[in-house]
């Protein structure tokens, strides 16, 4: 199955590509430092931010091309790592 299907099929369900991936990205990072940020919060924090912004801004802005990332796309997949990271590691150390 490809990408453009899977775009296709997604968007038929009436929600976009973008929107699903957002909460993919969110999702991905909340485990993560829900998780490891138990054993050392501000690294786990450091690690996943710096991971997402050089997947998102180098690898995804060169090398993704189905469909081919804009510079908004890159940026909203950021904020949603941010965002999980920010609840996952709030979990992690009891901020909530």
């Amino acid at each position: 199955m490809s990408m453009g299907t899977i775009t296709k099929w997604i968007s038929a369900l009436g929600q976009s590509i973008q929107f699903v991936a957002w909460w993919a990205h969110f999702g991905v990072a909340a485990l993560i430092c829900g998780h490891v940020g138990k054993s050392d919060p501000l690294w786990t924090l450091i690690v996943v931010v710096v991971a997402a912004a050089l997947k998102e801004f180098v690898y995804d802005a060169h090398f993704e091309t189905d469909p081919v990332q804009t510079a908004a796309d890159n940026w909203q997949d950021f904020s949603g790592w941010v965002a999980g990271a920010v609840l996952g590691l709030g979990f992690a150390v009891g901020w909530w």
